[in-house]
C-alpha cells in the first residue's frame, strides 16, 4: 500500500552497533560487535473520505484501509516491507519491518491521526 502521506524529513537511522570492551591486566580491548536493528518512528494521517493534493495518485482515501491492512498482518505476524524512495523515484530504503505500535485518533474532520513505530526484521536462514 502506498502511504497517503509520509512526513517530508522522514528519518533513516543507522543501527547501532553492539561493541564491547574489556579489561586487560595492562589495558582494555576492544571488540566490534554486531550491528543491531533499525527502528523507524514518524507520526501522519489517513484521510477518510477526501484527496488532498499531497497525496500520490496510488493512495487511498479510505483511511480504515491502511488502519486494517496494519492490523491484519500484526495479527497474521508476518513482517510488512518498507519502501522508501526519493523525489527522483530512487530506491532508499527496502527492507522488511515488525510494526511495534500503531497509535491512532479520530480527528473531528473524521481523519485518522497515527503514529507508528517500526524495527527492521531480519529473515533467520
Amino acid at each position: 500500500m502506498v502511504l497517503p502521506h509520509v512526513p517530508p524529513d522522514f528519518p533513516l537511522p543507522e543501527p547501532e552497533q553492539h561493541n564491547e570492551t574489556y579489561e586487560g591486566l595492562s589495558r582494555d580491548y576492544r571488540r566490534i560487535g554486531t550491528l543491531g536493528l533499525r527502528q523507524y518512528t514518524w507520526e501522519s494521517i489517513f484521510p477518510v473520505g477526501r484527496r488532498y493534493p499531497f497525496m500520490p495518485p496510488e493512495a487511498s482515501d479510505n483511511g480504515w484501509d491502511y488502519v486494517a491492512f496494519f492490523q491484519r498482518g500484526r495479527e497474521r505476524k508476518i513482517p510488512f516491507r518498507m519502501i522508501v524512495l526519493d523525489s527522483g523515484g530512487a530506491c532508499r530504503l527496502n527492507t522488511p519491518v515488525t510494526v511495534d505500535a500503531l497509535d491512532l485518533s479520530v480527528r473531528r474532520n473524521g481523519d485518522i491521526a497515527y503514529s507508528i513505530r517500526c524495527t527492521e526484521y531480519r529473515f533467520v536462514v
